[in-house]
């Protein structure tokens, strides 16, 4: 743990803050994205591309230039991702709604460098020449005509480039802006030999944060209270009910609660942060992100011993269900190390797309782990009924309640874990936190008919022991919560000592 605490410090030394500080050196990828921000009226973007070396022999065989896009949601995004060697920019027209696109191309002519605007509108694009942009100031003007144009410096053999534009109502969106290098013959690999430094900032009004995720503050905020009432109202119940009803599992999703609300808390606070000094302060970063790291822990940890039956039918986990939680614990460590590598890197970063798949696969290898348990609580309580004839009411409920279990949870990861995500990207640009907001709704709910159904009360059906004077019904039980060593015991023949004991 103290190993791991020590990496998201590391992690978080290493931020980059929404003040995109970007380096690139001969990066493989021929299309890839610098950033991707909501504006709306007011907000405004500064691009300053301080250095693009390229060797000579490549600036001949190779065509750089940067494309601006505007759209209504994150879907053009998305889909670069996932052809990231596709050399064609203008093709992201053909994924997105409405897209408006500027492509600057560069002519790294080191005795007349220029930049100029390709027309997209054949390509499924709206007519948007740089020229209708509000700018506000070019770092270099072409002395002749005043427009944006490249700046050679033979010191240092590199090309730089500067602008910045306000946003008008008409201009609102998502604006992405991508980098791309594209080989003049299609078709042709050229090994990359160039390097890219940029600064972009990119504001709304007085807020770093992208207008789809200012709400977030609020939101964050809102659901911490939530939580804390949640966690509040949870210690009550285990206060009113005496110790013989309270297992470990209670104390496990109390803290598991607790945990949620210090989550929430810090990562409005993280928010805060951003939004007014445009990257995060580093002690609250290091306290959400371990804070992060327990929060999944407790969550996996607890649904898959509730599905076990773990402290309440049972103390004893069997061989495959202690293999369940020696797979998830692991995996749940990659699963964040991983979400903290992916929020505190850039875009651009050549393996950030290969982390995003790394946790999508992680995390919802976890949530099919954990049915596991449950499918197997279910299957046992089935075969207690066909043998059963004196305790059958009992198993019946228990075999109801955990088919219920089972469809919240089967419900839960597919709300949380796929339709939210889909959702993210179809969602219009300012409403992109609706899906944050939708997916802790579902947990708070998830998590209230979870503490609603396994609350520590007598008459719980989930963790009601048979009487112990009941020998047959006992045995029965045991074959339900598959205690191995229980079942053994009935079948030993008694040995000398026992037999003189009863003596």
């Amino acid at each position: 743990m103290i190993r791991i605490c020590l990496l998201i410090t590391a992690l978080v030394a290493a931020a980059l803050s929404r003040i995109h500080e970007i380096s690139v050196s001969s990066d493989p990828r021929l299309v890839f994205p610098l950033m991707s921000f909501g504006l709306t009226t007011k907000g405004f973007i500064d691009v300053n591309m301080t250095s693009l070396s390229v060797t000579e022999s490549e600036s001949n065989l190779v065509e750089y230039g940067l494309v601006i896009e505007c759209s209504e949601t994150l879907t053009a995004a998305q889909y670069m991702e996932d052809h990231i060697n596709v050399c064609r920019p203008e093709t992201i027209a053909f994924y997105d709604k409405n897209p408006k696109m500027i492509n600057l191309k560069f002519s790294l002519d080191k005795t007349n460098p220029s930049v100029t605007s390709k027309d997209m509108s054949s390509y499924g694009t709206k007519v948007w020449p740089f020229s209708e942009l509000e700018t506000t100031d070019f770092y270099h003007k072409d002395t002749s005509t005043g427009d944006l144009t490249l700046k050679y410096d033979s010191v240092h053999n590199s090309f730089s480039l500067g602008f910045s534009f306000k946003v008008t109502k008409k201009d609102e969106g998502q604006y992405t802006l991508y980098f791309y290098r594209c080989p003049q013959q299609p078709q042709t690999f050229i090994p990359p030999d160039y390097s890219l430094q940029a600064v972009i900032t990119a504001k709304n009004g007085h807020s770093y944060l992208s207008v789809g995720e200012q709400p977030l503050i609020v939101v964050y905020i809102m659901i911490g209270l939530v939580y804390f009432a949640m966690s509040w109202i949870w210690i009550k119940v285990m206060l009113y009910y005496s110790s013989s009803n309270l297992f470990k599992i209670h104390y496990l999703m109390a803290a598991l609660v607790i945990a949620k609300f210090l989550a929430s808390t810090l990562h409005s606070i993280d928010y805060y942060f951003i939004s007014s000094q445009g990257k995060t302060d580093e002690a609250w970063a290091i306290l959400w992100y371990i804070i992060h790291l327990v929060r999944g822990l407790l969550l996996f940890i607890s649904l898959a011993l509730i599905g076990m039956g773990f402290a309440f039918v049972k103390h004893v986990l069997s061989y495959n269900e202690k293999l369940i939680l020696a797979t998830v614990v692991p995996l749940q460590v990659v699963a964040n190390v991983a979400y903290i590598i992916i929020d505190s890197s850039e875009e651009t970063a050549l393996y950030y797309g290969w982390w995003k798949k790394l946790l999508i696969f992680v995390d919802l290898l976890c949530c099919g782990a954990i049915i596991f348990p449950i499918m197997w609580s279910i299957r046992h309580l089935q075969q207690a009924t066909e043998r059963s004839d004196n305790k059958t009411a009992l198993i019946l409920s228990q075999l109801k309640l955990f088919r219920r279990f089972y469809i919240l949870v089967v419900v839960y990861i597919y709300i949380t874990r796929i339709a939210l995500e889909f959702l993210k990207v179809v969602l219009p640009f300012e409403y992109v936190w609706c899906s944050e907001f939708l997916r802790e709704v579902s947990t708070i709910v998830f998590f209230s008919i979870t503490g609603f159904k396994f609350r520590p009360y007598v008459s719980n059906p989930y963790y009601k022991i048979l009487d112990e004077e009941d020998d047959e019904d006992e045995y029965e039980m045991s074959a339900v919560i598959g205690d191995g060593e229980t079942l053994r015991s009935r079948h030993l023949p008694e040995g000398p000592g026992s037999q003189d004991e009863e003596v």
